[in-house]
């Protein structure tokens, strides 16, 4: 069974959740716009927007960043990918730290960070 989390003025789409996992993305882009949301000036306050939007679908689904197991990264020019570890490092603080892959890549508007997730149910007793 797969249930599609409605999309919102956030993005496009919020994420998808099936018995065992829950699947989102998120950007600091207004999708109105097509630019970044002016609370994302630097690169630290863009991942900290980015990792807020998929608390928020994660919690509709009753989970937390702490249940995330996997997180693909990308941010725009290979030069913010040191200061994005550093962010992510410390808004994950103090962990657990899932999984994550890191790549550059051309990304929408002036966003300089895209953050995709998921997010493991743990088995019911």
């Amino acid at each position: 069974m797969k249930e599609l989390i409605k999309p919102n003025t956030k993005g496009p789409s919020a994420g998808a959740v099936t018995d065992r996992f829950v699947f989102t993305a998120a950007s600091a882009i207004d999708p109105v716009t097509m630019r970044r949301v002016p609370e994302a000036g630097t690169l630290h306050d863009e991942v900290r927007v980015c990792l807020r939007r998929i608390e928020k679908t994660l919690a509709e689904a009753g989970l937390t960043l702490k249940d995330l197991t996997k997180v693909t990264c990308w941010v725009s020019e290979e030069k913010y990918r040191l200061e994005f570890a550093y962010a992510y490092r410390d808004l994950m603080a103090p962990g657990p730290y899932p999984s994550r892959g890191l790549f550059v890549i051309g990304l929408p508007g002036d966003c300089r960070v895209q953050i995709e997730a998921i997010a493991t149910r743990r088995k019911q007793a």
